[in-house]
């Protein structure tokens, strides 16, 4: 059996071809691009590949996948896969242990959505990305009242339509500022930055509200007292495909409702995804 492990890099990516026969091993350096990926597997001819998950395994594993090769992803969290006592670690030696691992079965698998369902599960922490964003310019607003002793609407009132009224009063064009009112031009760039953010983030929200309306699991998930759209869709996108979990108690693991090491699957990893 032909074991290819591929210690990923952001730029460059080290393979581990090992025999598991003859213990023969043949290591290789390459660019991470997509058709080096291609080009090392048609080389290779694998029966297995193997790698870990970080940034890049995604569209990897993808690959892997439509060329018709098996791919395992491995959890680095796992004992046996941490260096205790080694003083030498390169590249070569994690695709090495990477591959002789996956010989003695020893890695527990990381569980890989489809693309489809990893791309709906990006746009949802998305969402929450582009609030936070617009949490910190508002908070960059009211820092610069502060900084002025100008008093500005408390609250949530200061985001209302009212509220942004009240506040572009005091903004200025940069280029039109002097010495002295060089904070109502940055009150203009952030609420100019403010309005486009609010703007991107109704453009996440109409394109959630088409998506929800398309997955009957968020709309079987609505029928629940309490359960909103919002909620549903990080039900969904988390889970993904809940026959991966044996009992309610993995879910409650996985979501970090109970300790996983309390947890009957302590051992296992069908929580564990990329």
């Amino acid at each position: 059996m032909k074991i290819l492990a591929i210690d990923l890099g952001k730029f460059n990516c080290v393979s581990c071809l090992l025999d598991t026969e003859s213990n023969a091993t043949e290591f290789d350096t390459f660019k991470t691009y997509r058709r080096e990926f291609k080009e090392i597997l048609h080389c290779t001819q694998p029966h297995l590949v193997v790698m870990e998950t970080c940034s890049i395994t995604g569209w990897v594993h993808d690959l892997c996948v439509d060329q018709d090769y098996p791919v395992l992803v491995a959890d680095p969290s796992q004992e046996a896969w941490r260096w205790k006592n080694v003083k030498r670690k390169t590249d070569k030696d994690d695709a090495l242990k990477l591959a002789k691992l996956a010989a003695l079965e020893q890695i527990n698998p990381v569980y890989v959505p489809a693309p489809e369902t990893r791309q709906y599960r990006h746009l949802v922490k998305y969402r929450k990305v582009v609030v936070g964003r617009i949490n910190r310019v508002q908070n960059a607003i009211r820092a610069l009242f502060d900084q002025q002793g100008v008093k500005m609407p408390s609250g949530q009132r200061a985001w209302t339509v009212q509220g942004i009224d009240e506040l572009s009063q005091h903004r200025r064009v940069l280029a039109e500022c002097d010495e002295n009112t060089l904070w109502r031009g940055e009150l203009d760039l952030e609420l100019t930055m403010l309005d486009q953010l609010w703007e991107h983030l109704a453009t996440i929200e109409r394109k959630l509200e088409i998506l929800a309306k398309q997955e009957a699991r968020i709309q079987l998930l609505q029928t629940i007292p309490g359960v909103g759209r919002k909620t549903a869709e990080v039900i969904v996108t988390c889970l993904d495909d809940p026959k991966r979990f044996e009992n309610s108690r993995q879910v409650s693991a996985y979501a970090g409702l109970i300790p996983p090491t309390t947890s009957i699957w302590a051992n296992q990893s069908p929580g564990q995804d990329y």
